[in-house]
């Protein structure tokens, strides 16, 4: 078979193939839930705490396969299931209502926001507008740091804006972008 006719086959064959798949979404993500133990600690700036209503609830939600909180993730936003018999995890959650509920809390315990069901189904939207939405405020507070610094640095008072590089380049996994701002002017600094 010459050289033209494999190309012509191989075009042939990946565009048949194209058209054989749904049109429905081509990747499933998973989110890296995991169930924590009562007293166990979590070690992340951000904690999404999910407490399902049942087993049924745990295998079934939409939580298992959002996007957002897949990404939400990989920004050191951890994953965290709540068992609903423990008792004093919930009750440092402020968890009164009936399950499933998710709250967010940050690396100190202290609740940041809580989404509760309707009806008995959590919606996956609120959940993520709830992480989105900090998300966003840690961005913020870390330009306005970034911008203070610079202004430190314009008026010669270099350890204070060391000192607020090095807070937005330790929050670098929350808001990777500032991160990498913080980086590069700590490292002109150095020259």
């Amino acid at each position: 078979m010459g050289r033209w006719a494999r190309v012509v086959a191989l075009i042939a064959l990946v565009t048949s193939g194209a058209n054989a798949l749904p049109d429905e979404d081509r990747h499933l993500s998973l989110v890296p839930w995991e169930v924590i133990e009562p007293g166990e600690p979590v070690d992340a700036p951000l904690v999404l705490f999910w407490i399902p209503a049942s087993r049924d609830d745990l295998r079934r939600s939409g939580l298992l396969t959002s996007d957002d909180l897949t990404l939400y993730a990989s920004r050191c936003v951890a994953m965290r299931v709540v068992r609903f018999d423990d008792g004093a995890r919930l009750t440092a959650l402020r968890v009164q209502s009936t399950f499933p509920v998710a709250v967010l809390a940050d690396a100190n315990g202290d609740v940041l926001g809580t989404v509760e069901n309707v009806n008995g189904e959590l919606s996956v939207t609120a959940v993520e507008e709830l992480v989105r939405e900090e998300l966003d405020a840690h961005a913020l507070a870390a330009e306005a740091r970034l911008d203070e610094a610079h202004a430190r640095m314009d008026h010669g008072e270099l350890d204070e804006a060391t000192e607020l590089y090095r807070s937005v380049w330790e929050e670098r996994c929350l808001c990777p972008r500032q991160g990498k701002a913080a980086q590069r002017a700590l490292k002109r600094m150095k020259k």
